[in-house]
């Protein structure tokens, strides 16, 4: 097992884009300086919270329409607040070109009230997005919801315009936004948008514009449109406030009423609105749409509720009549990992697990068969049809790996095009030659790199860590393999060793945070919560950590995941128990203490294989644990199908109905304002162990101010939230117990 201390410094801001990373790092006469000194220990106090050790990763990369430069928001600081940063692709570092005033932060002392607003002033995150003007030198800019202009080396310029989508039409005439549920258009004079006028009036007191995609010659807009004003309500009370509070909540449940979608076109000159006829069904699921070259055709990927029947539908932006192009219909699917998009010569390239493992194909006409352009036993993630080329990114090195192929366009062997290993997150420039890339890898944190995909090669953009960051050790996860005991399929863990590792001494070990696909090659293995601290902690104090790719976990094949099929609660519990098999195959775990934890789906996978298996489990700890899969949300029927027609599924499938089993103790930490999994449901829980006469196994851990991220908003409540899940494995799983700190 590996583990690393990594340079402070990572690479000079923006190397020659040719040259390797590595060799960058290499000469940087600051590494050596920042690489002295003893060794710190990482305490939960430092790990989460300001300025971040790992920094701020990057986010809302927007490319320049003249494919020189791309926006990206950032703070190099390691703080929340992030502004607008700039990088040519010529070279030269990033340079920042907004410093929008950020929440002071008082001297609290032991006053609440001032302590709750510098909470609040941590939690601003700065500019939300940022998009181009047409002309390639300006840029929109959105700010506490308002917009701004901004010019490099000039004050932002308020429009005094507001909008939580904005964008600009393909011809440059029109600016459009998004605002009470309806689209608006400002026409451009002068490169300044005017006054903004509504084009649409379809927003009502549960209605409006989800989203909407402009036609390449800006004449009409493909507008869908969201009813929710059937979906149910869910009362949500707020003990915080002066009095307390309840907010009533839309939100679909398993077969009841998930909220409808409608297909619009709208003529830009006129407002009038089309209709496109997509079926009879308006509660059927959008994953693509798409204008054709044109402007005269989209391109519709839907399907049922239940992902069970997927059509291609080309739809005539005139008239609203839809042709289907390709059906699938697979009564046993369970997950829809799709995405379509036109092809240069007419047809559609779409992602299909049709022949096992999710690949790429290219549809000429509709009615024919598609052509597979992508095959083997790996996985493509995602496609992109540029000018340049047609680019994939695939786990095709490994199922932990992220990386970026260009592939001919009818076939044939990939070129990788990204050079380490790791998770590639690409998004392309319009010319097709450069990717911003948002990189991460078990040994380096969020950062943005400029790959060049002509000539493969890669700079780097932003350096992020904080030089604090090389004090530290950090290790490194190996990954393996191990064979499941009740079918022999093969599962893929990521493996983390103590730093001090001495194999001729027995370890306590940890499943998780367990969930479906957390086998990534990425900065803290699973991106969703901010584990990698945790684990580093944990690590720290003597523990071997597992993580397991569950069945159902995207890239293993078609039958890896179908086997999930109203089985929640089930075959991936047994899955965890290969690993705690696994686990006791190396002579270095004792299997008499080992712990699991995981948070939602992962909570309620805890909580039942403390359940179903007594005895196996020291302690567990479930986050957010949704033991009722009767108030799960709608998209879980695609596992499960209606409650009405799986009755006895869905009691199997909830950990409620099985808390008889519960032999270990068990932590829950559940936020109060969890609008995904109903706070309720931990208390239910909670009253039927009361009446088992097995509540001394329980301990809850109620947040008062968390939705259902606990431990991604305020820092303070992860801090106490973490200290709790260390302190009950320290308890359960060491000698003498500890304090968690």
């Amino acid at each position: 097992m590996a583990r690393v201390r990594f340079p402070a410094l990572f690479a000079l801001a923006l190397a020659a884009l040719a040259a390797p990373l590595g060799e960058a790092q290499a000469q940087d006469p600051r590494i050596a300086a920042a690489t002295d000194g003893a060794e710190g220990r990482l305490t939960l106090d430092r790990l989460y919270s300001l300025p971040r050790i790992i920094g701020t990763a990057p986010t809302g990369v927007a490319w320049s329409p003249d494919s020189a430069r791309v926006a990206f928001l950032w703070n190099d600081e390691g703080a929340n607040f992030r502004d607008v940063w700039i990088a040519d692709v010529s070279g030269g570092p990033p340079t920042r070109i907004t410093r929008f005033p950020r929440p002071a932060v008082v001297e609290a002392g032991t006053d609440v009230t001032a302590i709750r607003s510098n909470q609040l002033a941590e939690l601003a995150g700065g500019v939300a997005a940022v998009t181009w003007f047409p002309d390639s030198e300006h840029l929109l800019v959105t700010f506490r919801g308002e917009l701004f202009r901004v010019a490099p080396g000039s004050a932002p310029e308020a429009l005094g315009l507001e909008s939580r989508q904005a964008g600009f039409s393909p011809d440059g005439r029109f600016l459009s936004l998004l605002m009470q549920g309806d689209i608006w258009l400002a026409r451009l004079a002068d490169g300044r948008p005017g006054q903004a006028t509504r084009l649409t009036t379809l927003a009502g007191a549960a209605t409006g514009v989800a989203r909407y995609t402009w036609s390449p010659d800006g004449q009409v807009l493909a507008v869908m449109v969201r009813d929710s004003s059937q979906v149910a309500t869910v009362a949500i009370p707020d003990y915080l406030g002066e009095a307390t509070a309840v907010r009533e909540v839309r939100r679909p449940f398993p077969g009841g009423e998930p909220g409808r979608l409608r297909l619009i076109v709208v003529d830009v000159a006129t407002g009038t609105p089309r209709p496109m006829l997509l079926g009879e069904d308006d509660r059927d699921l959008i994953f693509s749409l798409a204008w054709s070259a044109d402007s005269q055709r989209l391109l519709v990927d839907k399907s049922d509720l239940y992902v069970k029947d997927r059509r291609l539908l080309s739809v005539d932006a005139a008239n609203g009549a839809a042709t289907l192009m390709y059906r699938e219909e697979e009564p046993e699917n369970v997950m829809a990992f799709w995405s379509a998009a036109w092809a240069p010569d007419g047809g559609v390239y779409f992602t299909s697990d049709r022949d096992d493992f999710y690949h790429l194909y290219h549809l000429t006409e509709a009615g024919r068969a598609p052509a597979a352009v992508t095959g083997g036993d790996w996985a493509v993630e995602r496609f992109q049809v540029t000018g340049n080329g047609l680019f994939v990114v695939t786990n095709g090195e490994h199922p932990s790996e992220r990386h970026i192929y260009r592939v001919p366009a009818d076939g044939g062997q990939p070129v990788r095009l990204s050079m380490r290993a790791g998770t590639h997150a690409p998004t392309y420039s319009p010319d097709g030659r450069w990717a911003a890339v948002l990189f991460s890898s078990d040994t380096v944190p969020p950062d943005l790199f400029l790959n060049r995909l002509e000539v493969p090669g890669e700079a780097r953009v932003t350096s992020s860590p904080l030089e604090e960051f090389a004090g530290y050790d950090w290790v490194i996860p190996e990954y393996v393999t191990f064979r499941s005991h009740v079918d022999g399929v093969e599962l893929h863990g990521r493996l983390m060793l103590p730093p001090d590792f001495d194999p001729g001494r027995e370890y306590p070990a940890i499943i998780g945070s367990i969930y479906s696909n957390t086998l990534r090659n990425q900065w803290g293995g699973r991106s969703a919560h901010p584990v990698w601290g945790v684990d580093q902690y944990l690590l720290q104090q003597g523990y071997v950590l597992l993580n397991i790719n569950i069945r159902g976990s995207w890239g293993h094949g078609r039958a890896f995941r179908r086997r999930m099929r109203l089985d929640y609660g089930g075959i991936d519990t047994e899955d965890i128990y290969s690993g705690v098999l696994y686990l006791g195959s190396l002579r270095y775990v004792d299997t008499r203490r080992v712990g699991l934890w995981g948070s939602s789906y992962g909570g309620l996978m805890t909580a039942m294989s403390l359940f179903k298996r007594p005895g196996v489990f020291a302690a567990g700890v479930a986050g957010a644990p949704a033991t009722n899969v009767w108030h799960a949300l709608t998209g879980e029927m695609r596992v499960m199908g209606r409650p009405q027609d799986q009755p006895d599924a869905y009691a199997d499938s909830s950990a409620f109905t099985q808390a008889a089993g519960l032999q270990d103790p068990l932590m829950i930490i559940h936020g109060m304002r969890d609008r995904i999994v109903l706070f309720k449901d931990s208390l239910q829980l909670m009253e039927n162990l009361m009446l088992l006469g097995k509540a001394h196994l329980l301990e809850l851990v109620a947040l008062p101010n968390s939705p259902h991220g606990w431990d991604t908003r305020e820092l303070y409540q992860t801090r106490y939230a973490f200290k709790k899940l260390v302190a009950h494995f320290d308890r359960y799983l060491k000698p003498g117990g500890g304090s968690g700190e």
